[in-house]
């Protein structure tokens, strides 16, 4: 969703930095030890590595408290993002075109179910969307499969195509045997040198057995390139 269907702040390099500090020091002051987080740069892969050391040395009502915890010091960012964010004009006939070919849709997150209604309602979304996985239905984030897993669950569906702005959206479809499509706005290439050296620390936090699953299948500039991709590769 955010930065594919809609433009957030979280371009700002700086940002991103910052960002990634504070989620070290408040899962670290949450008795995480540094040594779980040592190597790891992105946000999302500390809170996966977080998630695994907790259900491993915590009991439930302890792992709980700290899940909470973490909950609330995302909760301002996602909602400060949304607030914020604005909807790609090439979003709605994108998934409009999509419906029309009675494509199924499902939507993967690593933001919240709140944050997620609030857009849709600011967006009128919701209509075109089958399934929705949000952080809190799964145990590990993307770029884990885990999400992209249960929304084809729920969708009764087996092949499958990911449309994304990052290498987790890639790495995580690839990971469950899905063709990946990684959108790449001219207005967002700035922002790619924040995903330098992703490849060895996903290799170092994830099992990947092929190369193949670190490199996308599709690279497009816009989303409208997204149903005629789809088209050929099913015809």
């Amino acid at each position: 969703m955010e930065d594919t269907l809609i433009q957030t702040p979280w371009a700002d390099p700086e940002q991103v930095t910052i960002f990634r500090q504070k989620t070290r020091r408040i899962l670290i002051e949450l008795g995480v030890p540094s040594t779980v987080l040592s190597g790891i740069e992105r946000s999302t892969i500390m809170r996966n590595k977080a998630s695994e050391y907790i259900e491993q040395k915590c009991g439930e009502k302890e792992a709980n408290r700290i899940k909470r915890e973490i909950d609330n010091f995302l909760a301002g960012y996602e909602r400060d993002s949304a607030r914020k964010s604005e909807l790609f004009p090439d979003s709605i006939p994108t998934l409009k075109n999509l419906r029309n070919r009675e494509v199924k849709i499902g939507l993967v997150t690593n933001t919240s179910a709140r944050v997620v209604e609030n857009v849709f309602r600011r967006f009128d979304l919701a209509r075109f969307f089958d399934v929705v996985i949000t952080r809190e239905r799964v145990r590990r984030m993307k770029p884990d499969p885990e999400g992209v897993l249960l929304a084809l669950e729920r969708l009764g569906a087996r092949r499958f195509f990911m449309v994304g702005d990052l290498m987790f959206d890639v790495i995580a479809a690839k990971s469950a045997d899905g063709v990946a499509i990684l959108v790449i706005r001219p207005e967002q290439t700035n922002s790619q040198h924040l995903y330098k050296g992703l490849s060895a620390e996903v290799e170092r936090t994830m099992r990947i057995n092929r190369k193949s699953d670190l490199q996308p299948d599709y690279v497009v500039k816009s989303l409208v390139d997204v149903p005629e991709i789809i088209q050929s590769v099913c015809i």
